[in-house]
């Protein structure tokens, strides 16, 4: 800021300065109080200088890039789980689906409940809590029915579907396929024995 008296006692002290050169410093100091008068009222009008607002648009851009770039990168289509293939099930097929995570089937074992506790599926239930399970299942879930033989599978996947399950299949090949392929399993047995012993 300009001290004026500073500059009334530079102008005395030299009288023989012309009126032309006091003038331009009069232009100057103007100026100079222009320039602040501008400066104060465009902080008091909240404007932001350039600077800022180059900043602040440079950021702006750099956020857009980076949304633009995370669009581009999600353009292909989200993977979906495997779906169930027909009425029929393959034990790779299980596992696929187990191994996907959270895959809202469910497994259930159509052998004596003693099998059923020896060794099992990890996560299936039994045939014996079907009537439970049923009550709060929807229909339109996906049911794999497993058992020693077709014949105990093919009756609960005939009770299932008289029910209203529309999607119920046969696991082909029953525990022993599932194991062949080295599914988990859990039970009595399957934590008394290692991994692929004949029990």
């Amino acid at each position: 800021m300009t001290n004026f008296r500073d500059q009334n006692e530079s102008i005395s002290n030299h009288p023989g300065q012309t009126d032309q050169s006091a003038s331009s410093q009069d232009v100057n100091v103007a100026q100079r109080a222009e320039s602040d008068a501008d400066q104060a009222a465009t902080e008091a009008a909240g404007i932001v200088p350039d600077k800022f607002a180059n900043q602040a648009e440079n950021f702006s851009d750099q956020a857009s890039n980076q949304v633009q770039a995370a669009k581009s990168a999600v353009t292909q289509p989200l993977p979906t789980p495997p779906g169930m293939s027909g009425t029929q099930a393959t034990a790779d097929e299980l596992l696929r689906r187990l191994n996907w995570g959270e895959p809202a089937l469910t497994i259930i074992d159509a052998r004596s409940r003693q099998s059923f506790n020896a060794e099992r599926i990890t996560g299936a239930m039994s045939r014996d809590q079907i009537n439970e399970a049923t009550a709060s299942l929807e229909h339109q879930r996906d049911i794999y029915v497993y058992g020693d033989g077709a014949d105990d599978a093919t009756e609960v996947v005939n009770q299932l579907r008289q029910a209203g399950y529309q999607k119920v299949a046969l696991l082909q090949g029953g525990l022993s396929a599932w194991k062949a392929i080295g599914g988990p399993t859990e039970g009595v047995e399957a934590f008394s024995s290692p991994a692929g012993a004949k029990v």
